[in-house]
């Protein structure tokens, strides 16, 4: 629950946002918080009537709330995005702390590094040679720029992230805890005897504005050029891009992904947590991949795929829908085997109640014929 630094009226917020205000609009806001653990003083958001009943329980005296949402008694900022504006106020009258700017004690930075006076490098960060460092961006404790490091302005890398050498990084960029840019990426070449060498990789790693990137994920480095994620790309915890990927402006990629190598990620694309693709294949603009999708071939844009393998989303609901009709469908061809002459198992079995392998290719073959017919 984070608090302001000081009581701030609600007219105020809503000059900030834009919006109308419909209420008392002296009502001073301390704070933002959840619905359920707000105290008085302290704003909240809901987006849909659904959730009215919490908002009748909830202890706030303010809301940020659609047009034409009922909230009661209490003062209402209107907004047709409220969980939005709801951040923008967070973000500028609850900022997190930032250190003071300067190079602290214990830092290690090269000579040859270029830091701009107001970025702040926190004890036992370590900056390379020829790096660069742009105004007002934190480099936090534990972090590791190798050589020829570029970072912009108004980024944020903390504890733990290690950026390898050459790796490019834009303006406003967030880098959550352990994130890798640059590692080499797991390319393999067979050797005259025909045993698995690693390929050299030199190419690097391009960021670009706006990007975040979330705890633990590695980005690897391109074999020769670039692997790049482009401006506004949002990046879960604990995501593979292998080298030579490019991740396309705006697209989101959901935690334990993994794209192999020579990926490319349309613009605005979502891939959901615990996909997987085969290298150099095409994820379209707009494109959805569900949860564990497993891709083998491109996807067209604006194109929705489930399962793995990775099929269009019509056919794998019907396909789910089948395979919980997989049981009766085996005891149905058992039935009219026994009314056919020579047509069942040799091993003679009644089948009905023995639901072994030896009936798992009629059922396929009758799952797949009903299919059809749907």
């Amino acid at each position: 629950m984070p608090r302001t630094p000081r009581p701030i009226p609600l007219a105020e917020l809503a000059a900030h946002l834009g919006c109308a205000l419909e209420g008392d609009a002296g009502l001073s806001i301390g704070g933002f918080a959840s619905l359920g653990a707000a105290r008085p003083d302290e704003l909240v958001f809901v987006r849909e009537a659904r959730l009215s009943a919490e908002l009748a329980a909830s202890a706030a005296r303010a809301v940020i709330a659609p047009p034409g949402l009922d909230v009661g008694s209490r003062a209402v900022l209107r907004s047709p995005t409220p969980a939005w504006d709801f951040t923008r106020l967070v973000q500028r009258f609850a900022p997190p702390p930032r250190p003071p700017a300067g190079i602290a004690d214990g830092a290690l930075v090269d000579a040859t590094a270029e830091i701009d006076p107001s970025a702040s490098i926190e004890p036992g960060a370590r900056i390379g040679p020829r790096c660069r460092v742009g105004a007002r961006t934190v480099v936090a404790s534990g972090v590791v720029l190798a050589a020829d490091v570029a970072v912009g302005a108004d980024c944020r890398i903390h504890p733990g992230a290690v950026l390898r050498e050459d790796t490019r990084v834009g303006d406003r960029v967030v880098l959550q805890p352990g994130v890798v840019l640059g590692s080499d990426g797991f390319g393999l070449v067979p050797d005259a005897d025909g045993r698995p060498q690693a390929m050299a990789q030199r190419g690097r790693v391009v960021v670009e504005d706006d990007v975040e990137i979330g705890a633990n994920t590695t980005v690897d480095r391109a074999t020769l050029d670039e692997t790049r994620i482009r401006r506004g790309a949002k990046i879960d915890n604990l995501v593979q891009i292998a080298h030579n990927c490019d991740v396309g402006e705006d697209a989101i990629i959901v935690a334990q992904t993994g794209l192999s190598g020579g990926t490319v990620v349309g613009r605005g694309a979502i891939v959901m947590a615990q996909a997987g693709t085969t290298g150099h294949l095409r994820i379209g603009a707009g494109a959805f991949v569900g949860a564990r999708g497993g891709l083998h071939h491109d996807v067209p844009d604006g194109a929705r795929v489930f399962g793995a393998p990775a099929m269009e989303e019509r056919r794998w609901h019907r396909t789910i829908a089948a395979l919980t009709r997989l049981p009766e469908l085996v005891r149905r061809v058992r039935r009219l085997e026994r009314l056919v002459p020579g047509a069942g198992p040799e091993s003679g079995g009644d089948g009905e109640e023995n639901d072994g392998h030896d009936g798992d290719a009629g059922a396929e073959t009758a799952s797949a014929g009903d299919s059809e017919r749907d």
